[in-house]
């Protein structure tokens, strides 16, 4: 009797590591990292190849201190890698969360956290008060980066030939009044009265030029 009990607990004794939850053998950044320059995925590697398919959930989330989400909400999983792009916002610590399913087909868990402390001034990004769906719009987005003010890209219409679309602004135009520098005189001030008197002066030829035929003509 002594002899079957020995043999089934050795037996219960192997076959327990092939039961055993994947557990996480690297990740990047790794836990309790600092990290100085920014970073587009978070990454983690685990002992065996993690499940994918029809009731295999893999789950990542990256918060800041104030709960703020920083991942897309995409999982990839490759092999024995899972990994989510992010959009780090302000320095200071995160927390990263995950799920995923073993190679036993048993779902595991965890967090670690590492610090963002960048070496220059870097464009930080707005986190969203919830976790993303993948294919959802994130902090990663580009309506959302920078300073976290989205910007609306307008579509032009198509515009014919010598018009102006509704709302268009007419480019602004400048007429130069006066170009003579300083101290100088405006000759075209000058101009205006001459002509004019020139003008005169030759009506006033032509009018004696036309009285002085006539008389002749009524002479003969």
């Amino acid at each position: 009797m002594g002899l079957v009990f020995a043999g089934v607990v050795a037996g219960a004794g192997a076959a327990s590591p092939a039961l055993a939850h994947d557990v996480v053998v690297s990740s990047t950044p790794d836990d309790g990292e600092v990290l100085t320059e920014p970073i587009k995925t978070v990454s983690m590697t685990f002992s065996d190849d993690i499940l994918m398919g029809a009731g295999a959930v893999a789950l990542m989330t990256v918060t800041d201190i104030d709960d703020g989400h920083h991942e897309s909400g995409c999982v990839s999983i490759d092999g024995d890698s899972v990994s989510t792009d992010v959009a780090l916002g302000e320095s200071g610590e995160y927390l990263v969360t995950w799920q995923v399913v073993s190679s036993d087909g048993h779902p595991t868990s965890g967090t670690y956290t590492f610090e963002w402390k960048p070496s220059m001034p870097t464009a930080t990004t707005t986190a969203m008060t919830y976790s993303p769906t993948c294919g959802d719009a994130w902090s990663g987005t580009a309506q959302s980066t920078s300073s976290g003010l989205e910007s609306a890209t307008a579509t032009a219409a198509p515009v014919e030939p010598g018009t102006l679309p509704l709302n268009a602004v007419p480019e602004p135009t400048m007429t130069i009044l006066n170009s003579a520098p300083a101290g100088q005189t405006d000759h075209s001030a000058l101009t205006v009265p001459l002509l004019i008197a020139l003008i005169v002066g030759i009506v006033a030829v032509l009018s004696a030029v036309v009285v002085i035929v006539m008389r002749r003509i009524r002479r003969t």
